[in-house]
């Protein structure tokens, strides 16, 4: 797939190489578990650097979001923390006990919030944890026996100091409000006209977050914001370097490597649950876009470093 580029300042395209090269400290060298939420509008040119950064990739959290009812929660209750963050940075619980320190990415000028930054795959104490859990999978059907091995390994409760983790998060969260700011820049003196469909873009990629674990397709999204499939296709291909089906697929794809890599689900429910109807397209598919099959992938990545 030939990859195009929107219309990107280059002091904006340093900038994302910047943050993605700070972001690779912080997960390799330092050993933390960084996301970053709700930043889809501005991250939307520079997709391909932030997949890897745009969801929590704790196996433990993997599992639990592997249900499209608990997905969604976790999408929607990412929304709310937006007036806890108005009072600076805290750790906190998710609805499934998993924890997490949230930092605010906020824009100085406004002094709002305009995006968070998590630090995750931590506990407090490990009976509240287990308790949410349990309570987590009793009521969408997930197997206990399967969770709890992956909160014993891969979940801890020793967190950081939260001077420390402020000091690292300090200059991401900069950074990240500086790419606003110049999107911002180039993007006040535009027409009405343009800032209702930078608007319409935020929630047309907020509601493919929601419903990324399912099957739709560009006629959805027309009927539910009362837009023509050109249309949309315009606004993909002009905001993101991406048509439509490319985004999405390149969204999916994402989520199917980290569930190959840190999960034990077949093949066939990876497909259907990052929302391919079809097991045999999405490893066709899959192929294409890897240069190699799913199983491959699989076996690659769960190889010990002597093997590989």
């Amino acid at each position: 797939m030939e990859k195009r580029s929107p219309a990107v300042p280059e002091p904006m395209e340093m900038l994302a190489g910047h943050i993605t090269d700070y972001l690779h400290y912080l997960k390799h060298d330092c050993g933390l578990r960084v996301s970053i939420h709700e930043f889809q509008r501005i991250a939307a040119p520079f997709l391909a650097q932030f997949l890897p950064y745009r969801i929590h990739d704790n196996p433990c959290c993997l599992y639990l979001k592997s249900h499209p009812d608990i997905w969604t929660a976790c999408i929607r209750n990412q929304k709310r923390l937006s007036g806890y963050l108005e009072q600076g940075p805290f750790f906190g619980c998710c609805h499934c006990g998993i924890g997490e320190y949230v930092y605010p990415i906020r824009d100085t000028l406004s002094d709002t919030v305009i995006g968070f930054i998590s630090v995750s795959g931590y506990f407090l104490s490990e009976h509240h944890a287990l308790d949410r859990l349990t309570h987590t999978c009793q009521t969408y059907g997930l197997s206990l026996d399967t969770v709890r091995p992956l909160f014993e390994q891969h979940l801890s409760d020793s967190i950081p100091d939260a001077h420390k983790l402020d000091t690292l998060l300090f200059p991401l969260a900069f950074m990240l409000e500086q790419l606003y700011r110049q999107e911002c820049l180039g993007f006040s003196n535009t027409t009405g006209r343009l800032k209702k469909q930078n608007q319409l873009l935020g929630r047309i990629l907020l509601f493919i977050e929601e419903n990324l674990n399912r099957s739709f397709t560009i006629e959805e999204l027309c009927s539910a914001f009362h837009c023509s499939r050109s249309y949309i296709s315009h606004l993909f291909c002009s905001s993101t370097g991406h048509s439509f089906p490319e985004y999405l697929n390149l969204l999916r794809m994402e989520e199917a490597r980290k569930l190959l890599a840190q999960t034990d689900f077949p093949i066939t429910e990876i497909a259907l649950k990052t929302g391919f109807s079809s097991s045999s397209y999405f490893s066709s598919l899959f192929r294409r876009m890897n240069g190699m099959s799913p199983s491959t992938y699989r076996n690659l990545r769960t190889l010990s470093p002597k093997e590989k």
